[in-house]
């Protein structure tokens, strides 16, 4: 039977659960089965699954289904169902028949797993492979597209490079591109282009390849190299484009360039033009024509015997006099030329007579499309696609860079490491589209304060990096302040004010690290720091920060294996009823004897055991510990009195905590009435309704209930009423002054005074000298505790205590 009941929990623990009769009238569901549908067990309980149905399925899925489960076969599936709210949800379903002795079905028992958000998942993969796949149907439309491996092995040719090449595609797969050398251009030039990928930089060329039928053709060749996490290519994408009617253009324009040419070149879909240098110095067109110089109306009747600053902008005629001088002494020039928002490739190539340049011949080729696919694959490559920020690669490089550029300057630069707190619970509460909406907003908003000299890149998720060159540390402050700043303002996201803030790290070279490697990771240890600072704000790494860390290290390694070696222990420390002077209760106090560092505080260890997840464990460990103990001094004839145990805000948010709690009271036969559970303000805030809805199921079963720490945090007293409490804890930093400090004495009447209008006990902890205790006495405080009276000690002395207590009944 125990191992039947294991199994049954195990399965409500971890799926969505429903049982049937033979006719499909729900006879039992568990929780998960009503928390995904919205319906209460009473609400589903005698009704069929039609209750949940989407009108997604055709008849003919569940016909086919029923069909299955009546033969006594198990039938899986994924299916959509509808929840009372009218929200969707998938679920993986196994349903199970269990057969009568004739064999026949008389329950079904189906299995059910939460499978919405993997769906979701699909369906966004879907759209980006349908994106991915337009981009490359506009390349293979327009270019000639390869890619090899890192050898230079041909893994992928489109069509485009297979008509060209006459080759078929399993001709060339397996290959290197040394299958169409055509031996025209030397050793030295194809080195060249091996040196400059191989270093992760882009490399353009114009190539003569031959083709399988021995025929030859020109193309103008990009190549992108693809990096992986070592910075080392891993793949090439070649893009190209055939100018072989080009090439051939120029070929022909060599051939006639001594004879007038006019009517031949007309007919050429690029553009031919002749510049002259007069005596004087000027330079004039003496042609232009092709069906390029007519689109532009750029034409040899137009442009005769003009300079180009008769005839363009003064700045597109002074970016091509720069390369015309060049070509005037007589070198071959190309360049790429920027004209009437279209992007042109010109060659220049000087005509010599007796050794001197008598003119200079332009040829012109329109490559607007093929540099658009360039530009594309380049910033594919180098760019976040969701913010379009420039991604981890980009940054990395430019980093590297701007250390080599501050070592030579003998300047400083920083990094900052930064990500976006609590903006999980944005993603969990709202959903990935508003959460990639709201980073969309907080990039455009983080480049709207950007100078020249930085650099922000996003590195994923909710991480962003930026770059400062040529600062100091205090110009660096005023950055990191500017971005709290404006950070600080809320989003609007689809009708939702969300206020965000960042926890930034800083890292200085050269005070904090040589590479980008030590860099980044001191300014992301420094971010740490930040959140454990409170969240938005900055701070700045220090050696001091490596010894944090190291030590949060050991404590998190040290707590893993704390329980299991036993080294928690519980102190308790009692509170008095301030007017008779007799113990009305006790706090269980988690103490840490760690076998190698000793006693290690709980300020140091609680918020590790947090961050990590460990106190829901730890704190199920002091429940238990701390109610046994309870019971078992009652057992002995002592003083019954409530014990009061801490809560974390993890511990409270647990789904199964208040499951928790009734089975703690169960195995340890402690009455409710005899346990207390001191929340903090921070808890209140978060989830109100479900906080309240929470707190008064606790209170139904008898449970003391108290907001401890009171008057650190933010409470709302419009929430504070709303809360089904008992007691109010005054926090020790209010009492500790309260002689010296006229606002904590004030604020320590008010509480007292606000507690006793909501008809709350109100307790006052840290009391330590007689003199805070006359004025929480002259003030009606109802209960103290403080060292005072004890400190927090092991439960065989504080038995002693109740001993005392029981004496003096």
């Amino acid at each position: 039977m125990k191992e039947l009941k294991d199994i049954k929990y195990a399965l409500d623990e971890s799926s969505i659960v429903a049982i049937t009769n033979e006719k499909g009238i729900i006879t039992y569901v568990n929780d998960k089965f009503c928390e995904i549908s919205k319906y209460s067990r009473e609400e589903l309980i005698g009704k069929t699954h039609r209750i949940i149905n989407s009108s997604h399925h055709p008849k003919a899925f569940f016909k086919g289904m029923w069909n299955t489960i009546r033969q006594g076969k198990v039938w899986s599936g994924e299916v959509k169902n509808k929840a009372k709210d009218g929200t969707y949800y998938w679920v993986n379903t196994t349903i199970v028949p269990f057969l009568n002795e004739q064999k026949k079905p008389y329950q079904y028992v189906s299995i059910r797993t939460d499978i919405t958000d993997r769906k979701k998942v699909e369906k966004e993969l879907e759209q980006t492979l349908k994106d991915l796949g337009d981009i490359k149907y506009a390349l293979d439309s327009s270019s000639l597209v390869a890619i090899t491996d890192e050898k230079g092995i041909i893994t992928y040719v489109n069509d485009k490079f297979c008509e060209i090449s006459k080759y078929s595609r399993e001709e060339l797969i397996g290959k290197t591109h040394r299958i169409i050398n055509s031996s025209h251009h030397p050793k030295a030039f194809f080195k060249g282009m091996w040196n400059t990928i191989r270093q992760g930089k882009v490399w353009s060329g114009e190539v003569k390849n031959k083709a399988k039928d021995g025929t030859y053709y020109w193309v103008n060749t990009t190549i992108v190299p693809f990096l992986n996490e070592q910075e080392k290519p891993y793949q090439y994408v070649a893009i190209r484009t055939d100018i072989t009617d080009r090439k051939n253009a120029e070929t022909a324009l060599e051939e006639a360039v001594k004879n007038d040419f006019r009517q031949t070149v007309k007919n050429l879909q690029n553009c031919v033009f002749k510049l002259k240098m007069l005596p004087n110095g000027d330079v004039i067109f003496t042609l232009s024509e092709g069906k390029i110089a007519e689109e532009l109306e750029l034409t040899t009747e137009r442009v005769f015997e003009k300079s180009p600053f008769d005839i363009l902008d003064f700045e597109v005629a002074s970016s091509l006099r720069q390369h015309y001088v060049k070509a005037f002494t007589g070198e071959v020039v190309n360049f790429e030329w920027r004209l009437f928002e279209r992007i042109f490739h010109v060659t220049l190539s000087p005509i010599v007579e007796y050794n001197c340049v008598i003119e200079v011949v332009g040829t012109t080729i329109e490559i607007t499309e093929s540099k658009k696919d360039e530009e594309l694959i380049n910033h594919m490559a180098y760019h976040d696609p969701l913010t379009n920020l420039p991604n981890r690669t980009f940054f990395y490089s430019q980093l590297t860079l701007a250390i080599e550029e501050a070592n030579h300057k003998k300047e400083k630069i920083a990094v900052m490491f930064f990500d976006l707190d609590r903006f999980k619970n944005i993603n969990d509460t709202l959903g990935h589209a508003v959460g990639d909406l709201l980073l969309k907003s907080v990039s455009a908003r983080l480049q709207s304060c950007m100078e020249e000299s930085m650099m922000i890149s996003r590195q994923g998720g909710d991480e962003f990096t930026l770059l400062l060159k040529s600062v100091s540390k205090v110009e660096t402050t005023k950055v990191a302040q500017r971005i709290l700043d404006i950070m600080a303002e809320p989003f609007i996201i689809e009708d939702h004010e969300i206020y965000i803030s960042p926890s930034i790290g800083i890292s200085m070279y050269p005070l904090d690290g040589y590479d980008q490697e030590t860099l980044l990771k001191n300014a992301d240890a420094a971010m740490y720091h930040a959140k454990e600072k409170g969240k938005n704000n900055f701070q700045f790494f220090t050696v001091e920060l490596n010894e944090v860390i190291s030590r949060k290290m050991m404590l998190e390694k040290g707590l893993r294996k704390a329980l299991e070696k036993k080294e928690f222990k519980i102190h308790y420390q009692p509170k008095y009823n301030i007017k008779s002077g007799t113990i009305t209760g006790l706090e269980a106090l988690v103490r840490w004897d760690n076998s190698e560092h000793g006693i290690i505080s709980p300020m140091e260890f609680i918020p590790n055991a947090e961050e990590t997840g460990l106190i829901i464990p730890l704190g199920e460990w002091i429940l238990y510990t701390a109610c046994a103990q309870n019971k078992k001094w009652q057992d002995e004839g002592f003083l019954a009195i409530p014990i009061a145990v801490n809560l974390s805000a993890r511990q409270f948010q647990h789904p199964h905590f208040v499951d928790t709690v009734v089975r703690v009271l169960n195995e340890t036969c402690l009455e409710p009435r005899y346990l207390e559970l001191e929340i903090t303000e921070s808890i209140t805030m978060n989830n109100v309704s479900d906080v309240i809805e929470k707190l008064k199921l606790l209170k139904s079963l008898g449970i003391k209930l108290s907001i401890d720490d009171f008057g650190t945090g933010y409470s709302s007293l419009s929430y504070l009423k709303k809360f089904p409490i008992d007691s109010l804890k005054i926090d020790k930093s209010f009492i500790k002054d309260i002689h010296n400090d006229p606002d904590d004495l004030t604020i320590v009447k008010t509480i007292i005074s606000m507690g006793h209008n909501l008809k709350l006990n109100v307790i006052a902890e840290g009391v330590e000298n007689i003199e805070q205790l006359m004025f929480l006495e002259k003030h009606k405080c109802d209960q103290v505790q403080g060292f005072f009276f004890s400190p927090p000690i092991p439960a065989q002395e504080f038995s002693e205590f109740l001993r005392e207590a029981n004496s003096n009944k």
